[in-house]
């Protein structure tokens, strides 16, 4: 197999309002997305559904038919990146809409490249995967290959991310352990109150404490606690968005000892606080 050489076409942030409809389309390129905040179905041509949430990360590959449908209680923001493995000019395309269509013209499709990147992922940090998304944004500026430093930059930041995704996808290939699957959908369906000890985790699954702590960080890429935080700040999130509950009220509901730890926690995972997150989720 030939080195790679993935360059940036274009990367933006789309929002969407509740029950928005885009395609059937086809994108001339492979993409990534990334889910901000807010809940949406891509419907394939066969029928095939997958289910986002806040913290999904979502690759396309090129040519592949598909529909997006918000959910309609909430809208939903993604951050997108449209790249080449290989570069190639493109003169045809040459603003970011060109390379969306409700129809396809083959001549216009790459050799596709499979680096078995799986289709949907959750990621550990949504502030960190943010931050990485952002490094690359060109702001619906396309990338065509006569502005050296600046594609320097963005695909420079990108082969980051592109490295970041790849050992995810590795930690996820590798995730073979039924008692850590089945651990965490317990802790995303009864994610509340305090966290539990590893030792009592450990123990329900009749491992050492340290050897409980090594599995499942090598298979989620966070500790049990990381992990447990990271389901409750997800529940939080629908409840900001869909009820009109207090900050207050959710972070007793989720087991926060006071309010300003749980902002502290919320700022740390999403990179805003609660407040302005509900905000921001409102006006889309």
């Amino acid at each position: 197999m030939l080195p790679i050489s993935p360059f940036v076409r274009f990367a933006i942030r789309v929002p969407l309002e509740p029950g928005e409809r885009h395609g059937p389309r086809y994108c001339y390129v492979p993409s990534i997305y990334l889910i901000e905040f807010g809940s949406a179905t891509i419907v394939y041509e066969d029928g095939h559904e997958v289910s986002l949430r806040t913290g999904s990360l979502l690759y396309i590959n090129a040519g592949i038919k598909h529909t997006w449908i918000v959910d309609k209680s909430e809208p939903c923001t993604f951050r997108c990146v449209f790249f080449d493995w290989f570069y190639s000019p493109k003169p045809a395309l040459k603003l970011s809409g060109d390379y969306l269509g409700d129809r396809l013209d083959e001549g216009m499709l790459d050799e596709t490249l499979d680096l078995g990147l799986i289709e949907c992922l959750t990621i550990p940090s949504l502030s960190t995967w943010r931050r990485w998304f952002e490094a690359v944004d060109t702001d619906y500026h396309v990338l065509l290959g006569d502005d050296q430093l600046r594609s320097l930059s963005i695909n420079g930041n990108f082969n980051l991310l592109l490295h970041q995704l790849l050992l995810l996808v590795e930690r996820q290939n590798d995730r073979r352990d039924p008692r850590i699957a089945k651990l965490m959908s317990a802790m995303e369906q009864s994610a509340a109150g305090e966290y539990q000890d590893i030792s009592g985790w450990a123990e329900k699954l009749n491992l050492s404490r340290s050897h409980f702590h090594a599995l499942f960080r090598s298979q989620t890429g966070l500790t049990p606690k990381k992990y447990w935080n990271q389901c409750r700040i997800q529940k939080a999130q629908h409840e900001l968005l869909l009820s009109n509950d207090s900050v207050t009220d959710i972070a007793e509901r989720y087991g926060y000892s006071s309010v300003h730890v749980f902002t502290k926690s919320f700022h740390r995972s999403t990179g805003m606080t609660p407040t302005a997150y509900r905000r921001q989720g409102r006006l889309h």
